[in-house]
């Protein structure tokens, strides 16, 4: 019996958490050996660069481009129907809304079936009439998909009421791996490189810059623990839209000597085993990747509780936990936590033994391979 191939379809501005999702996936799938991952990646055109691209080929996953621009779909849905036939691909599984659209029109025209993953559901109300006229694409042709995967209760949650059948959604939770320990003379040289002081205390946050990531308040946060005699040092990894907004926030609050906005980095995990706490001020997730990371790396978290954060963040068991845009008890967590580093250790071993628990990559890859059987 031959071996199934999946394409997991995705549109991707750099690796962030529904990237290291499929990296992540597909490293499992490639262990159990029962199906092929393929990583295939919407770009504009042939030449466009794509970090996820160039990261699943870093890491010996077979990975393509599928151009296709929205002002060409005309022509290029169904070239890209005949890129993914020629590929050989046995399930088309989508991450997002526009693969997710543009997937159940590739699908009606090779009958290649497909499913899909929300890693987070955005509302309409709150996106740009384009975004928002593709969302309800997305919930109208999710009827005819066999299964749509929320990765957070509330996620499921919106889709049920969305009216899909009971049976059409599941939860799948978000997968880690666990980290090999750091070496410390490459962190010596990463803490060289980047500035960092011996006796700063860092502060990591990894994700879009976007304003349901809420990074202002840990630049305001940052401010009052210089303003507290705290040396800090806080490290910023992502892109997104909000970028020069941000710098704009570090000029106006005279923070740049203790602030780094590190753009897209291929060591987030080296990051994480030098930082002091990592700190996601979000207004809205799922169950964020680089959460889960944390916890894997042992790190103490500070964090609000939207979306399934509560799964894994304790208040002062696994986590410390603020609410969104409260900048005031961003600044006493992170004190708490400087002042009082036995508890910082205490909630990061805590948090990091439920994470093994209850998200590994290899819970995650099972259950994705039994709903890949079932549509297969």
């Amino acid at each position: 019996m031959s071996i199934k191939r999946i394409l997991h379809f995705i549109e991707s501005e750099g690796v962030y958490g529904a990237e290291r999702v499929i990296l992540n996936l597909s490293q499992q799938m490639q262990k159990q050996g029962e199906f092929t991952p393929v990583v295939g990646c919407i770009v504009t055109a042939p030449d466009s660069p794509s970090d996820l691209f160039d990261a699943a080929r870093a890491q010996g996953i077979e990975a393509v481009k599928i151009p296709i621009a929205n002002s060409k779909l005309l022509w290029q849905l169904p070239a890209a129907g005949r890129q993914i036939r020629k590929l050989h691909i046995d399930l088309i599984h989508s991450h997002g809304y526009k693969p997710s659209v543009f997937g159940f029109i590739i699908r009606l025209l090779t009958g290649i079936p497909i499913m899909s993953t929300c890693h987070l559901w955005f509302e309409p109300a709150k996106a740009p009439l384009k975004t928002r006229a593709m969302i309800r694409l997305e919930k109208w042709f999710y009827h005819w998909y066999p299964k749509v995967i929320g990765v957070s209760e509330p996620i499921v949650a919106i889709l049920r009421h969305a009216g899909l059948h009971q049976n059409q959604v599941m939860l799948v939770r978000n997968g880690v791996n666990i980290p090999a320990p750091p070496n410390p003379e490459h962190l010596a040289q990463l803490r060289e490189a980047l500035g960092i002081g011996a006796q700063e205390f860092v502060l990591l946050n990894s994700a879009r810059l976007t304003r349901q990531k809420g990074q202002w308040n840990l630049l305001e946060a940052t401010q009052k623990l210089l303003q507290a005699g705290i040396p800090c040092r806080t490290l910023i990894v992502g892109h997104g839209p909000m970028r020069d907004e941000l710098q704009q926030q570090i000029e106006q609050l005279k923070i740049g000597h203790a602030v780094s906005l590190l753009g897209f980095r291929e060591d987030v995990d080296q990051l994480l085993a030098l930082c002091d706490v990592f700190v996601l001020p979000s207004l809205d997730e799922g169950m964020p990747m680089s959460l889960l990371e944390a916890a894997a790396a042992q790190k103490p978290i500070v964090t609000t509780l939207v979306g399934d954060i509560g799964k894994l963040i304790t208040h002062q068991h696994t986590g410390w936990v603020i609410g969104v845009n409260d900048t005031q008890a961003l600044y006493k967590a992170i004190e708490t936590l400087y002042n009082q580093p036995a508890l910082a250790r205490e909630l990061a071993l805590h948090a990091h033994q439920r994470m093994i628990a209850e998200y590994s990559s290899e819970a995650m890859n099972h259950q994705y391979a039994r709903i890949y059987r079932e549509i297969g």
